[in-house]
């Protein structure tokens, strides 16, 4: 009986411990990872590319080794454009900006027709523009860079455009898969096998080809420590 009780006791301090685990916010540099109320809201650089981080939030869930996000839309910054008056006659002038409204040197811009085949591509000057000429069979407009979310849109003839473009890869309504790992109750590691996993009914023996795949590439998983907010008592 003292066995049974003794082996109850291990296994609810283990259920415990797992879901203070699965709460709050853990933090590595400028990225971090947080859970609260069955939902995840994560930004996790160094996966995708050298310098492109990966932002979302959704619902998720832990099974084994695996952490899986289903992102939903997401709510944070994303890149948007206001179109201005034209300033120069059968020209196209497009300005990228950040955030924080300094001109974005090198930010890929394309403009196709109405059957989506590219007319142009053209890179951002130190001002952060470029300028298409003639106009007149451009229909849409793309922007885009590795580390930025990208947008397109509708041209409209006569008009110039500001886009103000966010930083990171925006993952939406897709399922995010990390392999995790609890090195104790405050450590948690994290290595991204993919950003678009589809379930299947071999999800196992899809999982593992991923963690193969990602082992492959050398790929290094990523060590987030959590974060205690300090206690403030009020008077």
């Amino acid at each position: 009986m003292k066995k049974i009780l003794l082996l109850t006791a291990i296994l609810l301090s283990g259920i415990s411990l797992f879901a203070q685990q699965l709460d709050g916010t853990y933090k590595n540099e400028a990225d971090s990872i947080a859970f609260s109320n069955e939902k995840a809201t994560f930004r996790i650089s160094g996966f995708g590319g050298l310098s492109s981080a990966h932002v979302g939030e959704g619902t998720y869930e832990l099974s084994g080794d695996y952490l899986f996000i289903h992102t939903s839309d997401y709510n944070g910054n994303r890149t948007q454009f206001e179109a201005l008056n034209g300033s120069r006659k059968d020209t196209c002038i497009i300005k990228t900006i950040s955030l924080h409204k300094y001109s974005l040197q090198g930010i890929l811009v394309e403009a196709r027709n109405k059957s989506g085949k590219l007319i142009s591509s053209k890179v951002t000057d130190n001002e952060g523009k470029v300028f298409f000429t003639p106009c007149e069979k451009i229909t849409s407009i793309s922007v885009s860079s590795l580390g930025y979310n990208p947008i397109s849109f509708d041209y409209t003839p006569g008009k110039d455009f500001l886009v103000r473009v966010a930083e990171n890869d925006i993952v939406e309504n897709q399922t995010v898969v990390f392999k995790i790992d609890f090195t104790d109750q405050e450590t948690l590691s994290l290595l991204m096998l993919t950003d678009d996993f589809k379930m299947s009914k071999n999800r196992d023996n899809e999982l593992l080809k991923l963690e193969k795949r990602v082992q492959r590439s050398n790929k290094l998983d990523k060590r987030f420590k959590k974060v205690y907010v300090p206690y403030s008592r009020r008077n």
